[in-house]
């Protein structure tokens, strides 16, 4: 495509080149007719000049007009074609290249204005956040883990980032970054950011391994709580396969265990568990019991404003609380479903419910797909591990 567009633009520069030059020869050859004029104007008038007869006329004065519209009428035929071939290379790599300029500058808006957040790459980090009350007193000083973006495209669709990026998130750092949000960025500002984002979405297998060394961190400090004798790293790795293999089953006595860790997995800092929405000060440090009392104890007015009063996994946060998520989905494959597929704006879900978008789907999209360039779009999560959530939170 980009041999093509270069042929073609050469093409076109050595037309442009012959038609200047052809124009040259006609200023240069008309300057010098005119030199040639002696005497006065009616002398030299054309239509007292005499002309070639009619048999000159007829045949070598004709046959070089033929010749010339021939010459023309050739040129025409090959260049239409050419035109109608190429076009099609030169818009598709018109396009690219309008992405590729886009990308570029939403990078440059991403490290001016996300990175200091979502780290360098949207690969996660820390966000300095100050936790304030209903009436705007200051409560706390913490550290709020903004989630990676590298699956960000997998678990909302571009329409979704573009309003969060618009309007922000609520009762997080996440400010609008929008101009129908008071935010500073215009309409093409945040689409570059969202193109910006599609580039650096991980494929399936890193996006697997991410969301499996979250896992694998929860098992292990299942395993090595256990069984302190377990030092030795390939024993720990043993370990952990031993236990996933059991616990994975609907029936074991892990089950639910399994399906927590997978709600709390803090790989991608929190970006693809549920807790970070739906459990208190999950996102600041609450994450489990032992460092939601450490929390506590380092700002004890979390608890007197109500914003933190201990560790209450699934009793709501920027997402509702899910005890008695049972009463808004009837089955539990309706909830898998609602899961993989996530909240739409405008579309009922669940128990006469209305999404926002806001719930982010884990099953893997299949919506924007009519971009130019490659973007991955993940599965996240597999059915087998929705399931193990969906019976975890339907215990809670």
């Amino acid at each position: 495509m980009i041999l093509a567009a270069s042929t073609q633009r050469t093409i076109g520069l050595v037309l442009a080149v012959l038609v200047v030059v052809g124009f040259l020869v006609y200023l240069l050859f008309s300057f010098r007719i005119g030199k040639r004029e002696i005497g006065s104007e009616i002398d030299q008038a054309a239509n007292r000049r005499p002309h070639v007869d009619d048999f000159e006329l007829e045949t070598r004065v004709l046959d070089r007009s033929l010749a010339w519209s021939l010459v023309t009428l050739a040129a025409v035929s090959l260049v239409l074609p050419m035109y109608w071939l190429m076009e099609p290379a030169r818009q598709e790599n018109a396009a690219i290249d309008w992405v590729h300029r886009f990308e570029v500058k939403g990078a440059r808006t991403f490290e001016e204005g996300c990175a200091s957040c979502h780290g360098p790459g949207g690969v996660g980090g820390v966000a300095a956040f100050t936790v304030a009350d209903s009436d705007g007193e200051f409560v706390a000083q913490v550290e709020w883990k903004a989630p990676a973006l590298t699956t960000v495209l997998s678990r909302f669709s571009e329409e979704e980032v573009r309003s969060i990026l618009d309007y922000g998130r609520p009762g997080t750092p996440m400010p609008a970054w929008g101009l129908p949000g008071g935010g500073p960025l215009t309409a093409q500002q945040v689409d570059q950011l969202v193109i910006y984002m599609r580039s650096i979405q991980l494929d399936q297998d890193a996006a697997t391994a991410e969301i499996d060394s979250g896992l694998r961190a929860g098992v292990g400090a299942i395993v090595t709580a256990a069984d302190p004798s377990l030092t030795d790293r390939d024993a720990i790795h043993a370990a952990i396969d031993v236990w996933l293999e059991q616990a994975t089953r609907p029936g074991s006595s892990d089950y639910l265990q399994y399906g927590e860790l997978l709600f709390n997995n803090a790989a991608g800092q929190g970006a693809n568990s549920c807790a970070r929405c739906h459990t208190p000060g999950f996102s600041f440090g609450a994450t489990s019991e032992a460092a939601t009392a450490d929390l506590l104890e380092t700002w004890p007015r979390l608890a007197d404003s109500g914003i933190l009063t201990g560790w209450l996994p699934g009793a709501g946060h920027v997402g509702p609380d899910l005890a008695g998520v049972e009463a808004h989905f009837s089955t539990s494959q309706r909830q898998s479903e609602f899961i993989r597929t996530g909240s739409e704006f405008g579309i009922g879900f669940g128990n006469a419910r209305t999404g926002s978008g806001g719930m982010p789907g884990y099953g893997g999209r299949v919506d924007d797909l009519d971009v130019i360039g490659t973007v991955e779009r993940s599965q996240l999560l597999t059915p087998e591990q929705i399931d193990a959530i969906v019976a975890y939170e339907r215990s809670l």
